[in-house]
């Protein structure tokens, strides 16, 4: 029988598409990432990924692989959560941004109420840095935001490119200022996007701003402006803009799970069940 702490590392290689990253995400050693993934390459006798000096990539074998370990994984934490302790009770206070909320999150929050009928959930969509403030004022128990890339803190689940995004009819005026579309308050992508602009002395304005990514996205669209999106959230009728258009390349976005110093039980266990979104197929479009 293949070992279930393999197969998660294994998933998390997959994943991240490099052992570096994957180290990061199970806080191991790269050393040890590499070791596991060896002796489940020893036991499966076949090579699972194809390694170059520049990437990692799943082998035949190791794509038949995934699926299957995918689910392996998920029904074994069904099975530790149906078998652990007394049942959990309580409320969980939950803030998350919007980029997950119209996502990845009500799969998983679907998946916990099945686990945990006990406890009573309360969610607020926010602005990360909001979010992150609540959540060190004690008034919510966990948060999934997005965090700056380079930063520790947090738990990381994903990350995802940070695109330029333009409605298709839309056409940049050689020597104008940049017409952008921002979240009115602090947000990781803003920030992110005026830094990317002044390092590069463009010139740029904001023409809309708006406290959601509904709003911004909707002002992409109508063609007022363009605005960074994480690569998920691009629908039909927006399209990305890049080196070619003079633009300048934009960070990643990490998404990560924040946590009270002391979680109860029961916040604890929504965090590790937002975690295995980790370990999940392709997040759906934003």
């Amino acid at each position: 029988m293949l070992d279930f702490e393999l197969l998660r590392t294994f998933v998390a290689v997959a994943d991240c598409g490099g052992f570096h990253r994957a180290a990061e995400r199970l806080n191991l050693t790269q050393s040890t990432v590499s070791q596991q993934i060896k002796r489940l390459e020893f036991e499966t006798k076949r090579p699972l990924f194809r390694r170059t000096t520049r990437s990692v990539a799943l082998t035949d074998d190791g794509e038949m692989l995934l699926g299957d370990a995918r689910r392996l994984l998920q029904l074994e934490e069904a099975a530790r959560h149906r078998l652990a302790g007394p049942r959990l009770s309580g409320t969980v206070r939950l803030g998350v941004v919007e980029e997950v909320a119209g996502g990845s999150l009500p799969s998983a929050l679907g998946r916990f109420a099945k686990l945990h009928p006990g406890v009573k959930l309360e969610v607020q969509i926010g602005v990360s840095a909001e979010l992150i403030e609540q959540l060190n004022a004690g008034r919510l128990d966990v948060v999934f935001a997005k965090r700056p890339l380079g930063t520790s803190k947090g738990r990381l689940v994903w990350r995802e490119p940070l695109v330029w995004a333009a409605a298709d009819t839309f056409d940049l005026v050689p020597g104008a200022a940049l017409p952008l579309a921002l979240y009115r308050e602090r947000s990781v992508s803003r920030e992110a996007a005026l830094a990317a602009l002044n390092d590069n002395e463009l010139t740029w304005e904001i023409n809309y701003t708006s406290p959601s990514l509904t709003g911004v996205r909707a002002a992409a669209l109508a063609g007022l402006a363009i605005t960074p999106l994480p690569a998920s959230a691009l629908i039909a009728g927006l399209r990305i803009l890049g080196v070619e258009e003079g633009l300048p390349p934009l960070p990643d976005l990490e998404f990560a799970i924040y946590e009270k110093a002391r979680p109860d039980k029961a916040a604890a266990a929504l965090a590790a069940v937002l975690l295995t979104l980790a370990q999940g197929p392709s997040r759906p479009a934003i």
